[in-house]
């Protein structure tokens, strides 16, 4: 448990390159953490490193002013640390410019991260800028806005729009999610005439959207299966269900085509891959770029090649490795000077590492009592059962061996119970008492049948006589008597009133 939240120490950590300075964007309102922890954690895992300039952003001024100004101040890297919005906001001043980017995400969904298959925790996208390894990849233009991710027109944009910033907050990406299954309530198809450079036509779509990078949550963009960030084309995405119980069925198609990455086969999802798309919509319709509102159509969206340099994991980045292969003979070889993060020490936060710490164990101790809860709750219930069933088997039992004792015991029993005390120790009742009743029998206890036989006799030939009696029972050595009679002829407590005044009789 603890070899996963303290941080191991590393005295090696492998470089492709070793940035000196790197500035880094930070959206305190990002995500639903503790914003200043997270910048505190930023800064000790980078600033033994790197020289780190902060720059915070505000509403009064946004992240693309940030960035400008860092770069205008000679910066090596950039690094975007908030949600999709902010990473958009700084590659759209990035890119062309050679200058590399690297996120730390901290969003609802971070689309862009999760797209290019980039590290998600701030651990691990910290580590990556360390080691420097980059790629590059396509980004595009939409009404001449930058775009990294992709144009969601009609039911996109409109789920976007109502998964507002207080929705995010509260619960995250499923506010996406809950946005959309309102949105499916009220779905109007509209039409759409599409041009790329290739084709023209016209279609009735409740989505249609254009995509550069599209991680598998972002469904309606799914329709070739996988996007590809750096094959210079854009991959479109043409969603046409009649009704809202289709357009479901359609989403779940998407998102499986999403996860296996292989291209829908349904009648009402279409696909192409182009390198410029225009579309024009009637009525006119929202549109979102990368997660922000933009206007309305139409819109024109263009790929831009090889545009934006992004740090990603170190593994992602093709290295050499020979040694092993059959026959192996090396005729010219140049060495490569390994860079290295020396000494690098993970830095260890004992007030984060406890509170954990503290955290899980008191997880895990919460689940282990309520599984220990519920285990005690069933066997407690099993054993109560069990042993009402063998209290009652063993009652069962005691009564059908005393009516059953025969006469010959007689003196034994008699012996027996003339060996007990009946004083204050033993007091026993010398009346008739019931002791078993139900609907059409009774049984009593009567300690004078085993004295009396006479008594036995008279009392059975009238019980017998009654009326409704269908079977007497005495049994002398078990001081018992049993009498059975017809259940539709008195209630259970007339007939006992009954049997009294027989008894009254002997």
């Amino acid at each position: 448990m603890f070899a996963s939240i303290i941080p191991q120490p590393s005295s090696r950590l492998k470089r492709a390159r070793a940035f000196r300075r790197a500035s880094l964007i930070f959206n305190p309102v990002s995500g639903q953490g503790n914003a200043e922890a997270q910048l505190a954690t930023i800064k000790d895992l980078l600033e033994p490193h790197i020289a780190l300039a902060i720059y915070p952003t505000s509403v009064e001024v946004g992240a693309e002013q940030l960035t400008r100004e860092a770069v205008a101040q000679g910066t090596e890297l950039i690094i975007a640390s908030g949600g999709d919005g902010t990473v958009s906001e700084v590659a759209s001043v990035l890119i062309g410019t050679g200058i590399p980017l690297a996120v730390i995400p901290r969003g609802t969904a971070n689309a862009f991260a999760n797209g290019l298959g980039l590290p998600t925790t701030i651990e691990e996208a910290c580590i990556a800028i360390l080691q420097g390894a980059t790629l590059t990849i396509d980004t595009a233009r939409c009404n001449d806005k930058a775009m990294l991710l992709l144009a969601g027109i009609g039911f996109e944009a409109e789920t976007v729009q109502e998964a507002d910033r207080k929705l995010k907050n509260e619960f995250g990406i499923l506010a996406y999610i809950l946005a959309g299954l309102d949105r499916l309530q009220n779905l109007v198809p509209f039409t759409a005439e599409i041009t790329t450079e290739n084709e023209k036509f016209t279609v009735s779509a409740a989505a249609v959207t254009v995509a550069n990078i599209a991680p598998p949550t972002s469904i309606l963009a799914q329709g070739v299966g996988q996007t590809k960030p750096d094959d210079g084309l854009l991959d479109v995405t043409i969603l046409t269900p009649s009704d809202a119980l289709e357009a479901l069925a359609n989403a779940i198609e998407l998102f499986e085509s999403g996860l296996i990455h292989q291209p829908t086969e349904s009648h009402h999802i279409g696909y192409l891959r182009a390198k410029q798309v225009q579309v024009t919509t009637n009525p006119p319709q929202a549109i979102t770029i990368d997660g922000e509102m933009a206007g309305e159509t139409p819109t024109t969206v263009e790929i831009v090649p090889a545009s934006l340099t992004v740090v990603t994991f170190y593994e992602q980045v093709v290295q050499k490795r020979l040694r092993g292969l059959l026959d192996l003979t090396v005729a010219e070889e140049t060495q490569v000077e390994v860079l290295v993060v020396k000494y690098y020490v993970p830095p260890l936060n004992w007030e984060r590492t406890l509170t954990k710490v503290i955290a899980e164990i008191a997880e895990t101790s919460i689940a282990w009592w309520e599984t220990f809860r519920r285990a005690s709750i069933e066997v407690g219930e099993l054993l109560i059962k069990s042993l009402h069933q063998a209290l009652a088997a063993v009652a069962k039992s005691i009564d059908q061996l005393g009516e059953s004792l025969p006469l010959s015991n007689r003196a034994e029993v008699e012996q027996l119970e003339e060996s007990i005390p009946m004083g204050e120790t033993f007091p026993l009742s010398t009346a008739p008492e019931i002791v078993h009743q139900i609907a059409g029998r009774i049984r009593w206890r009567i300690p004078r049948l085993r004295k009396d036989a006479g008594y036995a006799a008279q009392l059975q030939r009238i019980l017998e006589s009654v009326e409704g009696v269908t079977e007497v029972k005495i049994n002398s050595i078990a001081a018992s008597l049993a009498v059975s009679y017809t259940e539709d002829s008195l209630s259970v407590k007339e007939f006992e009133q009954k049997i009294k005044l027989a008894m009254a009789q002997v």
